[in-house]
């Protein structure tokens, strides 16, 4: 991967955070302040080596606490002091969904699932948030990174679905479906040029094991 190195382009190290319990539940966690398990933390430091040779100018985060401990992390391995929590990084609100696992989110609203699986576009979580404004929030996140960082290379840690979104609205779709597997605590490399955002870095190839166990 060779990354660009002008003086008006933002290079984004768009981060998963580490595993929670819930991730090992494979429920959605949402909104909900889950930390993150022994594995992790683990994730987290590696996550602050694998980028300490990235000449990170700073590092963002969601406001959730497992992605602000990611964001600790690598903020310390590159001598940084500060993780900026940046709202647009959080979650999607799954609303009823939230804490549910596939089956049990299929129950609440078949229709609205069916939807979530299949037609990204058009699907919305029963009482939260459309995925068509979590995807708008997360390019919102990445060109406020890049007004504030031009010509620098920048972390954002944030959350699987929010990492899928971003590439789906930049990139297009991924086959089979949108929801490609990332792991806890990877990586996808976005360059930014001011209103033009590119993805840099491969797509995971590897399928889904099931629905939810990709989720954030």
């Amino acid at each position: 991967m060779t990354l660009p190195t002008d003086e008006t382009t933002t290079i984004v190290h768009l981060v998963r955070h580490g595993q929670t319990i819930l991730n090992v539940d494979v429920r959605f966690r949402g909104r909900r302040d889950v930390p993150l398990n022994d594995t992790g933390r683990r994730e987290a430091i590696a996550a602050g080596h694998m980028l300490k040779d990235a000449n990170l100018a700073a590092v963002y985060s969601s406001p959730l606490g497992r992605a602000y401990e990611v964001g600790t992390a690598i903020a310390a391995a590159s001598g940084l002091h500060e993780v900026v929590g940046l709202d647009n990084l959080v979650n999607v609100d799954y609303g009823r969904w939230e804490g549910l696992t596939s089956a049990e989110s299929r129950d609440v609203d078949p229709v609205a699932w069916d939807k979530y699986c299949n037609d990204p576009d058009a699907a919305a979580c029963p009482g939260g948030e459309s995925l068509i404004a979590a995807g708008d929030r997360v390019v919102r996140a990445l060109k406020e990174i890049h007004s504030h960082h031009p010509g620098k290379s920048v972390a954002a840690v944030s959350h699987g679905v929010m990492l899928r979104l971003a590439v789906r609205r930049i990139w297009g779709n991924v086959e089979p479906d949108w929801q490609f597997k990332i792991s806890t605590g990877g990586s996808l490399v976005f360059a930014v040029t001011g209103e033009d955002i590119k993805l840099i870095s491969d797509v995971p190839s590897e399928p889904r094991d099931e629905v939810v166990a990709t989720h954030a």
